[in-house]
C-alpha cells in the first residue's frame, strides 16, 4: 500500500496523507511536507482532512478503525459535504457498539454520498 501512496503522491501534487501513527515512511520520506501525522486523534485528523479538501487538496486519511472511531465526524465533516478525501482503514470497520455494525456503518457513509469500495 506504501508504495501505491508514493505513486499517487508523484502523480498528484495536490495529495497529502494523514496518518494515525508512523505509517507511510515512503511517502513520509519523499514528501514531508505533505505528510501528517496526528497519532490517537483521529477526530482532529477526519476534520484536518475536510479542511484539506476545502483548500483543494485530495487528502487520503490512512488509519486503524477511523470510520469506526470517528463515524460521526466521518458523516459530517466529509460525506455530508460530499468532499473528495479518501479513507483507507487497515483495520476494518468492525463492531462499535451493539447497535451498529460494519454494514450498517458503511451504508450510512452511502447514504450521505460516500463511495465505498469493499475488499
Amino acid at each position: 500500500m506504501q508504495d501505491v501512496i508514493l505513486q499517487l503522491g508523484k502523480k498528484y501534487a495536490n495529495l497529502v496523507v494523514l496518518t494515525t501513527e508512523s505509517s507511510c515512511e515512503g511517502f513520509a520520506k519523499f514528501f514531508p511536507n505533505r505528510h501528517f501525522t496526528f497519532g490517537r486523534g483521529s477526530g482532529n485528523m477526519v476534520s484536518a482532512a475536510a479542511g484539506f479538501a476545502l483548500r483543494g487538496k485530495l487528502p487520503v486519511i490512512v488509519g486503524d478503525g477511523v470510520v469506526s472511531e470517528c463515524f460521526d465526524q466521518v458523516v459530517n465533516d466529509i460525506c455530508k459535504p460530499n468532499l473528495n478525501v479518501k479513507i483507507v482503514d487497515r483495520r476494518g470497520v468492525g463492531l462499535i457498539d451493539d447497535l451498529r455494525d460494519c454494514n450498517d456503518l458503511l451504508s450510512a457513509c452511502e447514504k450521505y454520498g460516500a463511495t465505498v469500495v469493499k475488499i
